[in-house]
């Protein structure tokens, strides 16, 4: 069974799942936005069914969640919390990489100048 879990093609599908129960759950917050933001008594029924379709659905979201195994960095959860968008994190760290590129690509050609230097001295 553990053989299955570690399937890409498993991991894609139970990936999709969850996918799917977001977006059935946003639609469904979105329907019970537009019943409390109109309410009144005669849609005190269609309330109580949305909630109930949300909390069935919130259920199933975390049922199939238990099959994906993803990391998320506390820097993009502490990111959300905050109210930035995560895509800084990723152009923070994407800058990052590149300046240290830069840096070791710097020492790289220092060293092979020294060697090239050292080379011809010995050649001398």
């Amino acid at each position: 069974m553990a053989e299955s879990h570690n399937n890409p093609m498993n991991n894609k599908t139970n990936l999709n799942n969850v996918i799917n129960s977001i977006d059935k759950t946003l639609g469904l917050l979105h329907q019970l936005h537009l019943t409390v933001s109109s309410f009144n008594v005669a849609s005190q029924l269609p309330l109580l069914q949305r909630v109930n379709a949300l909390v069935t659905e919130l259920d199933t979201m975390q049922r199939l969640s238990e099959n994906c195994n993803i990391q998320v960095p506390m820097e993009i959860v502490n990111l959300i919390d905050d109210g930035k968008n995560p895509d800084e994190f990723n152009r923070d760290v994407i800058n990052s990489c590149i300046a240290k590129n830069q840096i070791t690509k710097g020492k790289t050609d220092t060293f092979k100048k020294l060697g090239e230097s050292r080379l011809s001295v010995i050649a001398m």
